[in-house]
């Protein structure tokens, strides 16, 4: 009888121990996708710039005009990579609230299986 109840507990734990790993596995896997797309993200800026200096640089008169149009390409460049800065750091916020609830849980777990035994 108890090596019943010692075999059922054995388990429960295994079976709760893997489920936590999933769940731990799903929250690295949403975090690097999100990452992965806050690159791609920069990395189309960056070339969209560049498209967009080529495209103008012919139409540029004087030096003047070269000086107001990097200018602008550098404010437009820097205001994405603020706004992706921001976006990347909403994804790292959200992981790290995503592995405290994980952690929390599994401390929970760990709790209740603790009394269970006692």
């Amino acid at each position: 009888m108890q090596s019943n109840e010692m075999l059922q507990q054995w388990t429960e734990m295994n079976k709760g121990f893997m489920e936590s790993l999933k769940q731990l596995g799903e929250i690295n896997t949403s975090m690097m996708s999100k990452l992965t797309e806050r690159q791609m993200a920069a990395a189309n800026a960056y070339v969209e710039g560049m498209s967009k200096q080529m495209e103008n640089i012919g139409e540029v008169k004087n030096a003047q005009d070269v000086v107001a149009l990097q200018a602008k390409l550098a404010k437009d460049f820097g205001e994405k990579m603020m706004e992706n800065a921001r976006q990347t750091m909403d994804v790292l916020t959200q992981t790290r609230s995503d592995l405290a609830a994980w952690v929390e849980k599994g401390m929970d777990a760990a709790s209740q299986a603790a009394k269970k035994k006692a």
